[in-house]
């Protein structure tokens, strides 16, 4: 698991338990069991902070899986787009297309998908 996704996760069960803690103490007026409600509550929150992980994460993976099954284009077919686009009297579009052709000459590298681990 990532250092983020673990992050995410602890984070989501420490804000559980400050609230369920929080709004048990203010119910009960009791601290011992508004620790038990903050533990559970840390502990059911981060269920669902996990769940909402794995959910954002097969999301992620299935979008990089469609990205990565369409073959990359050429420098040939992307600079053949190019001439077609400046056909068109666009100039901001022509620009953007000149300056993405550039920077895929110098540094075609930088296009690489990371690399996601489970």
């Amino acid at each position: 698991m990532n250092d983020d996704a673990k992050f995410f996760f602890f984070l989501s069960g420490f804000i559980g338990f400050v609230f369920f803690y929080a709004f048990s103490l203010f119910l009960y007026r009791d601290l011992v069991m508004s620790l038990v409600f903050g533990a559970i509550g840390s502990l059911v929150i981060s269920f669902f902070g996990r769940i909402l992980l794995t959910t954002a994460l097969r999301k992620v993976q299935s979008s990089q899986a469609l990205v990565n099954s369409n073959p990359p284009a050429s420098h040939e077919t992307v600079a053949s787009k190019g001439k077609v686009l400046s056909d068109n009297n666009d100039s901001v579009l022509n620009s953007s297309v000149k300056a993405n052709l550039a920077a895929v000459a110098n540094d075609s590298k930088s296009l690489k998908q990371p690399n996601i681990k489970k």
